[in-house]
Protein backbone atom coordinates (compact mmCIF):
# COMPACT_ATOMS: atom_id res chain seq x y z
CA UNK A 1 0.00 0.00 0.00
CA UNK A 2 2.85 2.36 0.85
CA UNK A 3 4.51 1.73 -2.51
CA UNK A 4 1.25 2.53 -4.28
CA UNK A 5 1.08 5.85 -2.44
CA UNK A 6 4.73 6.61 -3.17
CA UNK A 7 4.29 5.83 -6.85
CA UNK A 8 1.57 8.43 -6.98
CA UNK A 9 -0.96 6.14 -8.71
CA UNK A 10 -3.48 6.05 -5.87
CA UNK A 11 -3.30 9.77 -5.08
CA UNK A 12 -3.86 10.54 -8.75
CA UNK A 13 -6.80 8.13 -8.82
CA UNK A 14 -8.28 9.75 -5.70
CA UNK A 15 -7.76 13.22 -7.14
CA UNK A 16 -9.52 12.11 -10.32
CA UNK A 17 -12.43 10.69 -8.32
CA UNK A 18 -12.68 13.77 -6.09
CA UNK A 19 -12.77 16.05 -9.12
CA UNK A 20 -15.91 14.25 -10.29
CA UNK A 21 -17.75 14.56 -6.95
CA UNK A 22 -20.54 17.10 -6.42
CA UNK A 23 -19.14 20.57 -5.50
CA UNK A 24 -20.23 20.17 -1.87
CA UNK A 25 -17.92 17.17 -1.45
CA UNK A 26 -14.80 18.66 -3.03
CA UNK A 27 -13.66 20.89 -0.15
CA UNK A 28 -11.89 20.22 3.14
CA UNK A 29 -12.68 16.85 4.73
CA UNK A 30 -15.76 16.29 2.61
CA UNK A 31 -14.15 14.15 -0.13
CA UNK A 32 -12.62 11.73 2.36
CA UNK A 33 -15.81 11.48 4.39
CA UNK A 34 -17.72 10.79 1.17
CA UNK A 35 -15.30 8.08 0.07
CA UNK A 36 -15.38 6.45 3.50
CA UNK A 37 -19.19 6.34 3.50
CA UNK A 38 -19.13 4.82 0.03
CA UNK A 39 -16.69 2.19 1.32
CA UNK A 40 -19.00 1.37 4.25
CA UNK A 41 -22.03 1.14 1.95
CA UNK A 42 -20.06 -1.24 -0.28
CA UNK A 43 -19.12 -3.40 2.73
CA UNK A 44 -22.75 -3.51 3.90
CA UNK A 45 -23.98 -4.58 0.46
CA UNK A 46 -21.20 -7.19 0.30
CA UNK A 47 -22.27 -8.57 3.69
CA UNK A 48 -25.82 -8.76 2.43
CA UNK A 49 -24.68 -11.47 0.02
CA UNK A 50 -22.53 -13.55 2.42
CA UNK A 51 -24.30 -13.28 5.77
CA UNK A 52 -25.89 -16.53 6.99
CA UNK A 53 -28.56 -14.57 8.84
CA UNK A 54 -31.60 -13.69 6.78
CA UNK A 55 -32.76 -10.89 9.11
CA UNK A 56 -29.29 -9.30 8.89
CA UNK A 57 -29.68 -8.79 5.16
CA UNK A 58 -32.62 -6.47 5.74
CA UNK A 59 -30.64 -4.69 8.47
CA UNK A 60 -27.59 -4.17 6.21
CA UNK A 61 -29.69 -2.92 3.30
CA UNK A 62 -31.53 -0.51 5.64
CA UNK A 63 -28.23 0.78 7.04
CA UNK A 64 -26.81 1.29 3.54
CA UNK A 65 -29.95 3.19 2.53
CA UNK A 66 -29.70 5.35 5.68
CA UNK A 67 -26.08 6.25 4.91
CA UNK A 68 -27.00 7.06 1.31
CA UNK A 69 -29.77 9.34 2.61
CA UNK A 70 -27.24 11.14 4.87
CA UNK A 71 -25.01 11.71 1.84
CA UNK A 72 -27.93 13.29 -0.01
CA UNK A 73 -28.78 15.48 3.01
CA UNK A 74 -25.18 16.62 3.39
CA UNK A 75 -25.12 17.54 -0.29
CA UNK A 76 -28.21 19.66 0.35
CA UNK A 77 -26.70 21.49 3.31
CA UNK A 78 -26.78 19.23 6.36
CA UNK A 79 -23.65 19.99 8.47
CA UNK A 80 -21.04 17.25 8.21
CA UNK A 81 -20.66 16.76 11.97
CA UNK A 82 -24.39 16.14 12.35
CA UNK A 83 -24.29 13.52 9.61
CA UNK A 84 -21.24 11.83 11.19
CA UNK A 85 -22.90 11.60 14.60
CA UNK A 86 -26.16 10.31 13.11
CA UNK A 87 -24.35 7.69 11.00
CA UNK A 88 -22.17 6.58 13.94
CA UNK A 89 -25.22 6.28 16.21
CA UNK A 90 -27.10 4.22 13.60
CA UNK A 91 -24.05 2.00 13.06
CA UNK A 92 -23.70 1.42 16.80
CA UNK A 93 -27.36 0.36 17.11
CA UNK A 94 -27.16 -1.90 14.06
CA UNK A 95 -23.93 -3.61 15.19
CA UNK A 96 -25.19 -4.00 18.76
CA UNK A 97 -28.24 -5.84 17.48
CA UNK A 98 -26.12 -8.01 15.11
CA UNK A 99 -23.68 -8.84 17.93
CA UNK A 100 -26.50 -9.71 20.32
CA UNK A 101 -27.97 -12.07 17.69
CA UNK A 102 -24.62 -13.76 16.91
CA UNK A 103 -23.10 -14.72 20.25
CA UNK A 104 -22.87 -11.47 22.20
CA UNK A 105 -19.40 -10.54 23.36
CA UNK A 106 -18.05 -13.64 21.60
CA UNK A 107 -19.35 -12.52 18.18
CA UNK A 108 -16.68 -11.66 15.57
CA UNK A 109 -18.84 -8.67 14.63
CA UNK A 110 -17.63 -6.97 17.80
CA UNK A 111 -14.59 -6.03 15.75
CA UNK A 112 -16.69 -3.68 13.63
CA UNK A 113 -17.35 -1.55 16.69
CA UNK A 114 -13.63 -0.75 16.80
CA UNK A 115 -13.76 1.36 13.63
CA UNK A 116 -16.80 3.45 14.55
CA UNK A 117 -14.86 6.13 16.53
CA UNK A 118 -12.44 6.64 13.63
CA UNK A 119 -14.77 8.73 11.48
CA UNK A 120 -15.79 11.20 14.24
CA UNK A 121 -12.14 11.43 15.30
CA UNK A 122 -10.83 12.34 11.85
CA UNK A 123 -13.73 14.31 10.41
CA UNK A 124 -15.21 16.11 13.43
CA UNK A 125 -12.76 16.45 16.32
CA UNK A 126 -10.72 14.53 18.85
CA UNK A 127 -13.37 15.20 21.45
CA UNK A 128 -16.02 13.63 19.21
CA UNK A 129 -13.76 10.58 18.65
CA UNK A 130 -13.18 10.25 22.40
CA UNK A 131 -16.93 10.47 23.05
CA UNK A 132 -17.69 7.62 20.64
CA UNK A 133 -14.77 5.57 21.97
CA UNK A 134 -16.31 5.76 25.45
CA UNK A 135 -19.69 4.92 23.96
CA UNK A 136 -18.26 1.81 22.25
CA UNK A 137 -16.45 0.71 25.42
CA UNK A 138 -19.73 1.08 27.31
CA UNK A 139 -21.45 -1.02 24.62
CA UNK A 140 -18.80 -3.72 25.05
CA UNK A 141 -19.39 -3.69 28.79
CA UNK A 142 -23.14 -4.08 28.33
CA UNK A 143 -22.69 -6.92 25.80
CA UNK A 144 -20.21 -8.65 28.10
CA UNK A 145 -22.64 -8.44 31.01
CA UNK A 146 -25.51 -9.72 28.82
CA UNK A 147 -23.38 -12.64 27.64
CA UNK A 148 -22.33 -13.51 31.21
CA UNK A 149 -25.95 -13.52 32.34
CA UNK A 150 -26.92 -15.59 29.26
CA UNK A 151 -29.35 -13.01 28.00
CA UNK A 152 -27.97 -13.57 24.51
CA UNK A 153 -29.89 -16.00 22.22
CA UNK A 154 -28.39 -19.48 21.70
CA UNK A 155 -26.01 -19.61 18.76
CA UNK A 156 -24.56 -22.56 16.78
CA UNK A 157 -21.44 -22.32 14.62
CA UNK A 158 -20.84 -24.02 11.24
CA UNK A 159 -18.58 -23.53 8.21
CA UNK A 160 -20.74 -20.67 6.91
CA UNK A 161 -20.21 -18.77 10.18
CA UNK A 162 -16.49 -19.53 9.97
CA UNK A 163 -16.30 -17.94 6.52
CA UNK A 164 -18.32 -14.92 7.69
CA UNK A 165 -16.03 -14.48 10.70
CA UNK A 166 -12.94 -14.73 8.48
CA UNK A 167 -14.32 -12.06 6.18
CA UNK A 168 -15.22 -9.88 9.16
CA UNK A 169 -11.77 -9.96 10.75
CA UNK A 170 -10.04 -9.51 7.38
CA UNK A 171 -12.13 -6.50 6.41
CA UNK A 172 -11.87 -4.89 9.84
CA UNK A 173 -8.09 -5.26 9.72
CA UNK A 174 -8.01 -3.73 6.25
CA UNK A 175 -10.25 -0.86 7.26
CA UNK A 176 -8.20 -0.14 10.40
CA UNK A 177 -5.15 0.22 8.16
CA UNK A 178 -6.70 1.98 5.18
CA UNK A 179 -8.83 4.56 7.01
CA UNK A 180 -5.97 6.07 9.12
CA UNK A 181 -3.77 6.00 6.02
CA UNK A 182 -6.36 7.92 4.04
CA UNK A 183 -6.78 10.49 6.76
CA UNK A 184 -3.04 10.73 7.26
CA UNK A 185 -2.68 11.52 3.56
CA UNK A 186 -5.50 14.01 3.95
CA UNK A 187 -3.58 15.63 6.82
CA UNK A 188 -0.35 15.70 4.81
CA UNK A 189 -2.14 17.22 1.83
CA UNK A 190 -3.81 19.81 4.08
CA UNK A 191 -0.47 20.57 5.73
CA UNK A 192 1.21 20.94 2.34
CA UNK A 193 -1.58 23.22 1.22
CA UNK A 194 -1.32 25.24 4.43
CA UNK A 195 2.44 25.63 4.02
CA UNK A 196 2.01 26.68 0.41
CA UNK A 197 -0.58 29.22 1.55
CA UNK A 198 1.75 30.49 4.28
CA UNK A 199 4.60 30.79 1.79
CA UNK A 200 2.30 32.70 -0.53
CA UNK A 201 1.29 34.99 2.35
CA UNK A 202 4.95 35.52 3.20
CA UNK A 203 5.69 36.44 -0.41
CA UNK A 204 2.74 38.82 -0.40
CA UNK A 205 3.95 40.34 2.87
CA UNK A 206 7.41 40.89 1.44
CA UNK A 207 5.90 42.37 -1.71
CA UNK A 208 3.75 44.70 0.39
CA UNK A 209 6.73 45.75 2.49
CA UNK A 210 8.71 46.39 -0.66
CA UNK A 211 5.78 48.33 -2.10
CA UNK A 212 5.52 50.41 1.08
CA UNK A 213 9.24 51.11 1.00
CA UNK A 214 9.03 52.10 -2.65
CA UNK A 215 6.02 54.28 -1.88
CA UNK A 216 7.86 56.02 0.94
CA UNK A 217 10.90 56.46 -1.28
CA UNK A 218 8.69 57.80 -4.06
CA UNK A 219 6.88 60.23 -1.76
CA UNK A 220 10.17 61.41 -0.25
CA UNK A 221 11.66 61.87 -3.71
CA UNK A 222 8.61 63.68 -5.05
CA UNK A 223 8.46 65.82 -1.92
CA UNK A 224 12.11 66.78 -2.35
CA UNK A 225 11.63 67.52 -6.04
CA UNK A 226 8.56 69.66 -5.29
CA UNK A 227 9.99 71.48 -2.28
CA UNK A 228 13.18 72.38 -4.16
CA UNK A 229 11.48 74.59 -6.80
CA UNK A 230 8.99 75.82 -4.17
CA UNK A 231 11.98 77.07 -2.21
CA UNK A 232 12.95 79.24 -5.18
CA UNK A 233 9.38 80.40 -5.83
CA UNK A 234 8.70 81.42 -2.25
CA UNK A 235 12.19 82.82 -1.73
CA UNK A 236 12.20 85.04 -4.81
CA UNK A 237 8.63 86.04 -4.05
CA UNK A 238 9.74 87.23 -0.61
CA UNK A 239 12.62 89.21 -2.17
CA UNK A 240 10.28 90.86 -4.67
CA UNK A 241 7.76 91.66 -1.93
CA UNK A 242 10.46 93.50 0.02
CA UNK A 243 11.23 95.62 -3.06
CA UNK A 244 7.64 96.28 -4.16
CA UNK A 245 6.22 97.93 -1.04
CA UNK A 246 5.72 101.20 -2.93
CA UNK A 247 4.06 99.52 -5.96
CA UNK A 248 0.47 98.54 -5.04
CA UNK A 249 -0.34 96.68 -8.26
CA UNK A 250 2.85 94.64 -8.16
CA UNK A 251 2.33 94.04 -4.45
CA UNK A 252 -1.18 92.70 -5.13
CA UNK A 253 0.10 90.27 -7.79
CA UNK A 254 2.94 89.11 -5.55
CA UNK A 255 0.55 88.54 -2.64
CA UNK A 256 -1.68 86.38 -4.87
CA UNK A 257 1.40 84.44 -5.97
CA UNK A 258 2.43 83.97 -2.35
CA UNK A 259 -1.02 82.69 -1.37
CA UNK A 260 -1.07 80.20 -4.25
CA UNK A 261 2.45 79.01 -3.41
CA UNK A 262 1.50 78.64 0.26
CA UNK A 263 -1.54 76.58 -0.74
CA UNK A 264 0.64 74.32 -2.87
CA UNK A 265 3.07 73.89 0.02
CA UNK A 266 0.15 72.91 2.25
CA UNK A 267 -0.82 70.15 -0.20
CA UNK A 268 2.79 68.92 -0.43
CA UNK A 269 3.19 68.91 3.36
CA UNK A 270 -0.16 67.17 3.88
CA UNK A 271 0.79 64.30 1.59
CA UNK A 272 4.20 63.92 3.19
CA UNK A 273 2.87 64.18 6.74
CA UNK A 274 0.18 61.59 6.12
CA UNK A 275 2.74 59.23 4.65
CA UNK A 276 4.95 59.63 7.73
CA UNK A 277 1.97 59.17 10.04
CA UNK A 278 1.06 55.92 8.25
CA UNK A 279 4.56 54.52 8.73
CA UNK A 280 4.98 55.87 12.26
CA UNK A 281 8.05 57.91 11.28
CA UNK A 282 6.54 61.25 12.31
CA UNK A 283 7.72 62.10 15.82
CA UNK A 284 6.72 64.79 18.29
CA UNK A 285 9.30 67.49 18.94
CA UNK A 286 8.21 69.23 22.12
CA UNK A 287 9.36 72.65 23.23
CA UNK A 288 8.16 75.50 25.38
CA UNK A 289 6.16 78.08 23.43
CA UNK A 290 3.78 80.98 23.93
CA UNK A 291 0.30 79.48 23.53
CA UNK A 292 -1.52 82.80 23.06
CA UNK A 293 0.98 83.93 20.45
CA UNK A 294 0.71 80.62 18.55
CA UNK A 295 -3.10 80.71 18.45
CA UNK A 296 -3.14 84.39 17.49
CA UNK A 297 -0.59 83.78 14.74
CA UNK A 298 -2.72 80.96 13.28
CA UNK A 299 -5.77 83.22 13.44
CA UNK A 300 -3.94 86.15 11.80
CA UNK A 301 -2.81 84.04 8.85
CA UNK A 302 -6.33 84.15 7.42
CA UNK A 303 -7.00 87.87 8.00
CA UNK A 304 -6.02 88.89 4.42
CA UNK A 305 -8.47 86.35 3.03
CA UNK A 306 -11.26 87.37 5.42
CA UNK A 307 -10.98 91.07 4.52
CA UNK A 308 -12.54 90.30 1.13
CA UNK A 309 -15.44 88.35 2.73
CA UNK A 310 -18.58 89.48 4.55
CA UNK A 311 -17.79 87.41 7.59
CA UNK A 312 -17.60 87.86 11.33
CA UNK A 313 -14.15 86.38 11.97
CA UNK A 314 -13.04 86.58 15.59
CA UNK A 315 -10.99 84.92 18.30
CA UNK A 316 -11.99 84.27 21.93
CA UNK A 317 -9.11 83.51 24.32
CA UNK A 318 -9.71 82.36 27.89
CA UNK A 319 -8.08 84.88 30.31
CA UNK A 320 -6.91 81.90 32.37
CA UNK A 321 -4.70 80.58 29.56
CA UNK A 322 -1.06 80.24 30.67
CA UNK A 323 1.49 82.06 28.55
CA UNK A 324 3.93 79.18 28.21
CA UNK A 325 3.10 75.53 27.59
CA UNK A 326 5.14 72.54 26.43
CA UNK A 327 4.28 70.53 23.31
CA UNK A 328 4.99 70.38 19.58
CA UNK A 329 4.05 73.92 18.52
CA UNK A 330 4.40 73.20 14.81
CA UNK A 331 1.91 70.31 14.88
CA UNK A 332 -0.59 72.29 16.94
CA UNK A 333 -0.20 75.14 14.45
CA UNK A 334 -0.85 72.67 11.63
CA UNK A 335 -4.10 71.46 13.21
CA UNK A 336 -5.26 75.02 13.87
CA UNK A 337 -4.57 76.06 10.27
CA UNK A 338 -6.41 72.99 8.94
CA UNK A 339 -9.51 73.64 11.05
CA UNK A 340 -9.60 77.38 10.39
CA UNK A 341 -8.98 76.87 6.67
CA UNK A 342 -11.83 74.36 6.45
CA UNK A 343 -14.21 76.63 8.35
CA UNK A 344 -13.48 79.59 6.06
CA UNK A 345 -13.67 77.43 2.94
CA UNK A 346 -17.20 76.26 3.71
CA UNK A 347 -18.58 79.48 5.28
CA UNK A 348 -19.67 82.34 2.99
CA UNK A 349 -21.70 84.35 5.47
CA UNK A 350 -22.23 84.51 9.19
CA UNK A 351 -19.26 83.86 11.45
CA UNK A 352 -16.17 81.81 12.16
CA UNK A 353 -15.06 81.84 15.79
CA UNK A 354 -11.82 80.41 17.16
CA UNK A 355 -12.21 79.74 20.88
CA UNK A 356 -9.48 78.53 23.27
CA UNK A 357 -10.40 77.49 26.83
CA UNK A 358 -8.11 76.47 29.68
CA UNK A 359 -9.18 73.34 31.57
CA UNK A 360 -6.35 73.36 34.12
CA UNK A 361 -4.63 71.25 33.05
CA UNK A 362 -5.27 70.89 29.36
CA UNK A 363 -6.68 73.11 26.66
CA UNK A 364 -9.87 72.88 24.61
CA UNK A 365 -9.69 74.50 21.18
CA UNK A 366 -12.78 74.85 19.02
CA UNK A 367 -13.57 76.37 15.63
CA UNK A 368 -17.25 77.14 15.16
CA UNK A 369 -18.74 78.29 11.88
CA UNK A 370 -22.14 78.97 10.30
CA UNK A 371 -21.25 77.28 7.02
CA UNK A 372 -22.84 74.51 4.97
CA UNK A 373 -22.52 71.90 7.72
CA UNK A 374 -22.18 68.12 7.32
CA UNK A 375 -25.19 65.82 6.67
CA UNK A 376 -25.69 63.13 9.32
CA UNK A 377 -25.19 60.28 6.85
CA UNK A 378 -21.76 61.65 5.85
CA UNK A 379 -20.37 62.29 9.32
CA UNK A 380 -19.07 58.75 9.94
CA UNK A 381 -16.23 59.03 7.42
CA UNK A 382 -15.36 62.73 7.72
CA UNK A 383 -11.95 61.89 9.25
CA UNK A 384 -11.07 59.33 6.59
CA UNK A 385 -8.19 60.10 4.26
CA UNK A 386 -9.02 61.48 0.82
CA UNK A 387 -12.65 61.79 1.96
CA UNK A 388 -14.96 64.79 1.90
CA UNK A 389 -18.69 64.94 2.55
CA UNK A 390 -19.54 64.06 -1.06
CA UNK A 391 -18.20 64.41 -4.59
CA UNK A 392 -20.17 67.62 -5.16
CA UNK A 393 -18.43 69.26 -2.19
CA UNK A 394 -15.06 68.25 -3.58
CA UNK A 395 -15.93 69.59 -7.02
CA UNK A 396 -17.21 72.92 -5.69
CA UNK A 397 -14.67 73.63 -2.95
CA UNK A 398 -11.59 71.61 -3.95
CA UNK A 399 -9.10 70.19 -1.47
CA UNK A 400 -7.28 66.87 -1.16
CA UNK A 401 -9.31 65.33 1.67
CA UNK A 402 -6.24 64.88 3.90
CA UNK A 403 -6.50 67.86 6.27
CA UNK A 404 -8.91 66.35 8.80
CA UNK A 405 -7.33 62.89 8.61
CA UNK A 406 -3.93 64.40 9.36
CA UNK A 407 -5.37 66.62 12.11
CA UNK A 408 -6.91 63.60 13.82
CA UNK A 409 -3.67 61.63 13.71
CA UNK A 410 -1.63 64.61 14.92
CA UNK A 411 -3.94 65.28 17.86
CA UNK A 412 -3.79 61.60 18.82
CA UNK A 413 0.00 61.69 18.47
CA UNK A 414 0.05 64.62 20.90
CA UNK A 415 -2.03 62.62 23.38
CA UNK A 416 -5.34 64.39 22.82
CA UNK A 417 -8.66 63.78 21.10
CA UNK A 418 -10.60 65.50 18.35
CA UNK A 419 -14.28 65.60 17.40
CA UNK A 420 -17.03 67.69 15.91
CA UNK A 421 -20.74 68.53 15.99
CA UNK A 422 -22.51 69.52 12.81
CA UNK A 423 -25.82 69.59 10.99
CA UNK A 424 -26.52 70.21 7.32
CA UNK A 425 -27.11 73.93 6.66
CA UNK A 426 -26.44 74.87 10.30
CA UNK A 427 -22.67 75.04 10.44
CA UNK A 428 -20.08 72.97 12.30
CA UNK A 429 -18.03 73.02 15.46
CA UNK A 430 -14.72 71.20 15.31
CA UNK A 431 -12.80 70.84 18.56
CA UNK A 432 -9.72 69.18 19.98
CA UNK A 433 -8.38 68.72 23.49
CA UNK A 434 -4.70 68.50 24.39
CA UNK A 435 -3.18 67.57 27.77
CA UNK A 436 -1.04 70.72 27.95
CA UNK A 437 0.49 71.96 31.19
CA UNK A 438 1.84 75.38 32.10
CA UNK A 439 5.60 75.71 31.64
CA UNK A 440 8.28 78.24 32.40
CA UNK A 441 9.60 80.62 29.75
CA UNK A 442 12.49 79.29 27.61
CA UNK A 443 15.94 80.85 27.86
CA UNK A 444 15.79 82.29 24.33
CA UNK A 445 13.52 82.13 21.31
CA UNK A 446 14.38 81.31 17.73
CA UNK A 447 10.94 81.16 16.12
CA UNK A 448 11.02 81.71 12.37
CA UNK A 449 7.82 83.68 12.47
CA UNK A 450 8.89 86.02 15.30
CA UNK A 451 10.00 89.56 14.67
CA UNK A 452 13.77 89.47 14.10
CA UNK A 453 16.15 92.18 15.37
CA UNK A 454 18.34 94.06 12.85
CA UNK A 455 21.52 92.33 11.76
CA UNK A 456 24.63 93.44 13.67
CA UNK A 457 27.22 92.49 11.05
CA UNK A 458 25.87 93.95 7.80
CA UNK A 459 29.19 95.66 7.02
CA UNK A 460 31.42 92.64 7.62
CA UNK A 461 33.21 91.19 4.55
CA UNK A 462 32.29 87.57 5.25
CA UNK A 463 33.29 84.71 2.96
CA UNK A 464 30.25 82.44 2.71
CA UNK A 465 30.14 79.21 0.71
CA UNK A 466 26.82 77.92 -0.72
CA UNK A 467 26.92 74.22 -1.71
CA UNK A 468 23.82 73.22 -3.70
CA UNK A 469 23.41 71.31 -6.95
CA UNK A 470 20.37 73.37 -8.00
CA UNK A 471 21.45 76.64 -9.69
CA UNK A 472 18.20 78.46 -8.90
CA UNK A 473 18.54 77.62 -5.22
CA UNK A 474 22.13 78.85 -5.21
CA UNK A 475 21.00 82.05 -6.91
CA UNK A 476 18.26 82.57 -4.31
CA UNK A 477 20.56 82.01 -1.33
CA UNK A 478 23.18 84.25 -2.91
CA UNK A 479 20.64 87.08 -3.35
CA UNK A 480 19.35 86.68 0.21
CA UNK A 481 22.87 86.74 1.67
CA UNK A 482 24.05 89.57 -0.58
CA UNK A 483 21.07 91.74 0.42
CA UNK A 484 21.91 91.27 4.10
CA UNK A 485 25.72 91.49 3.75
CA UNK A 486 26.53 93.72 0.76
CA UNK A 487 30.29 93.42 1.35
CA UNK A 488 30.30 89.63 1.72
CA UNK A 489 31.90 87.33 -0.83
CA UNK A 490 29.48 84.54 -1.78
CA UNK A 491 31.15 81.40 -3.14
CA UNK A 492 29.26 78.62 -4.92
CA UNK A 493 29.77 74.84 -5.16
CA UNK A 494 27.64 72.44 -7.18
CA UNK A 495 28.39 69.33 -5.09
CA UNK A 496 30.07 68.20 -1.89
CA UNK A 497 33.43 67.47 -3.49
CA UNK A 498 33.61 70.93 -5.07
CA UNK A 499 32.74 72.37 -1.67
CA UNK A 500 35.77 70.60 -0.13
CA UNK A 501 37.99 71.75 -3.01
CA UNK A 502 36.95 75.39 -2.44
CA UNK A 503 37.58 75.12 1.29
CA UNK A 504 41.10 73.96 0.49
CA UNK A 505 41.72 77.10 -1.60
CA UNK A 506 41.19 79.60 1.19
CA UNK A 507 39.42 80.43 4.48
CA UNK A 508 35.62 80.44 4.62
CA UNK A 509 33.54 81.86 7.48
CA UNK A 510 30.45 79.65 7.02
CA UNK A 511 29.15 76.88 4.75
CA UNK A 512 25.50 76.53 3.72
CA UNK A 513 25.23 72.83 2.83
CA UNK A 514 22.53 71.06 0.83
CA UNK A 515 21.95 67.38 1.67
CA UNK A 516 21.13 65.74 -1.68
CA UNK A 517 23.89 66.42 -4.22
CA UNK A 518 25.76 64.40 -6.87
CA UNK A 519 29.37 63.19 -6.61
CA UNK A 520 29.48 63.73 -2.84
CA UNK A 521 26.34 64.47 -0.84
CA UNK A 522 26.04 66.96 2.01
CA UNK A 523 26.25 64.29 4.74
CA UNK A 524 29.59 62.92 3.51
CA UNK A 525 30.94 66.40 2.80
CA UNK A 526 30.07 67.58 6.33
CA UNK A 527 31.77 64.51 7.84
CA UNK A 528 34.96 65.28 5.91
CA UNK A 529 34.84 68.90 7.05
CA UNK A 530 34.61 67.79 10.67
CA UNK A 531 37.41 65.28 10.13
CA UNK A 532 39.89 68.02 9.06
CA UNK A 533 41.44 69.86 11.99
CA UNK A 534 41.79 73.09 9.97
CA UNK A 535 38.07 73.13 9.13
CA UNK A 536 36.50 71.92 12.38
CA UNK A 537 35.79 75.49 13.54
CA UNK A 538 33.83 76.41 10.37
CA UNK A 539 30.05 76.59 11.05
CA UNK A 540 27.99 74.41 8.71
CA UNK A 541 24.32 75.29 8.27
CA UNK A 542 22.27 72.56 6.57
CA UNK A 543 19.72 73.65 3.96
CA UNK A 544 17.64 70.81 2.57
CA UNK A 545 14.28 69.97 1.06
CA UNK A 546 14.57 66.40 2.38
CA UNK A 547 12.21 66.11 5.36
CA UNK A 548 12.71 62.39 6.04
CA UNK A 549 13.39 62.19 9.82
CA UNK A 550 15.99 59.43 9.44
CA UNK A 551 17.93 61.37 6.79
CA UNK A 552 17.72 64.59 8.81
CA UNK A 553 19.04 62.81 11.90
CA UNK A 554 21.92 61.41 9.86
CA UNK A 555 22.62 64.90 8.49
CA UNK A 556 22.75 66.37 12.00
CA UNK A 557 25.04 63.59 13.24
CA UNK A 558 27.49 64.35 10.44
CA UNK A 559 28.42 67.55 12.28
CA UNK A 560 25.96 70.31 11.38
CA UNK A 561 25.63 73.29 13.64
CA UNK A 562 21.99 73.73 12.59
CA UNK A 563 19.63 72.64 9.83
CA UNK A 564 16.87 74.61 8.08
CA UNK A 565 14.26 73.13 5.78
CA UNK A 566 13.41 74.42 2.34
CA UNK A 567 11.43 76.50 1.64
CA UNK A 568 13.06 78.76 4.24
CA UNK A 569 12.17 82.20 5.52
CA UNK A 570 14.87 84.59 4.19
CA UNK A 571 14.94 86.75 7.34
CA UNK A 572 15.17 83.72 9.59
CA UNK A 573 17.96 82.27 7.45
CA UNK A 574 20.00 85.45 7.73
CA UNK A 575 19.63 85.64 11.48
CA UNK A 576 20.63 82.00 11.91
CA UNK A 577 23.68 82.66 9.71
CA UNK A 578 24.62 85.69 11.82
CA UNK A 579 24.06 83.74 15.04
CA UNK A 580 26.50 81.04 13.86
CA UNK A 581 29.04 83.61 12.69
CA UNK A 582 28.98 85.45 16.02
CA UNK A 583 29.08 82.17 17.97
CA UNK A 584 32.36 81.17 16.33
CA UNK A 585 33.92 84.50 17.30
CA UNK A 586 33.59 86.37 14.00
CA UNK A 587 32.74 89.62 15.75
CA UNK A 588 36.23 90.00 17.15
Amino acid sequence: MSSIWQSGALPRLLAHVIARLPPRFQKGKMPYAFLFVMLVIGVLLFYTGITPYLESRVLYVAMAAFLAMLVVLVNRGLPLHWAVHMGTAAGTLMLTYAIWRTGGIFSPRCAWLLILPLTPFYTVSRRAGLFWLLAILSTYAILGLASALQWVPAFELDHIHAFSSYVTFSMVTAVLIIVPMIYDRMHVAALRKSRAYQEELERKRQELEHTLQMREHFIATVSHELRTPMNAILGFNALLLSRAQDKPEALKVLNHTRQSADHLMTVINDILDYSQLQTGSLVVQSEAFDLRELVTHAFDLFLPKVRSMSLDYRIDLDPALPQWVHSDRHRIMQVLVNLLGNALKFTHQGSVVLRVQWQNPGVLVSVQDTGIGIPAEQQAHIFRRFAQADSEIQARYGGNGLGLAISQRLVELLGGEIGFESAAGQGSRFWFQLPLQADKAPARRTDAGAEQPPLQTRTRPWRLLVADDHPVNRLLVKHVLQNSWPHAQILEATDGQQCLDMLALGPVDLVLMDMVMPVLDGIQATRRIRAEAAWQHIPVLGLTANVNPVDLQEFRKAGLNEVLLKPFDPAHLCHRVEHLLLAKGGEA
